[in-house]
């Protein structure tokens, strides 16, 4: 049986690039909250005349390091 139609084709792909880039977003600003924050804070401090200064946690370096599997048979076996 052959499907005649690939309308809904079209729609899948683009929900799921959608979907892809919507994740990536939330993740992104997850990571830049408290400066994005500390940022927009101290703009705010400096329109208003007042000296403020607004302190910005250091991002811990689980973070940065680089994640993949090479450990994934470690203690498999034991």
């Amino acid at each position: 049986m052959k499907l005649k139609s690939k309308s809904g084709q079209g729609l899948v792909e683009y929900l799921i690039l959608v979907a892809l880039m919507a994740v990536a977003s939330i993740a992104v600003l997850r990571v830049l909250n408290q400066t994005v924050n500390a940022k927009l804070a101290s703009i705010t401090y400096a329109l208003q005349g007042k000296k403020k200064s607004v302190s910005v946690e250091t991002i811990d370096e689980s973070y940065h390091e680089k994640k993949d599997l090479s450990d994934f048979f470690n203690g498999v076996g034991q």
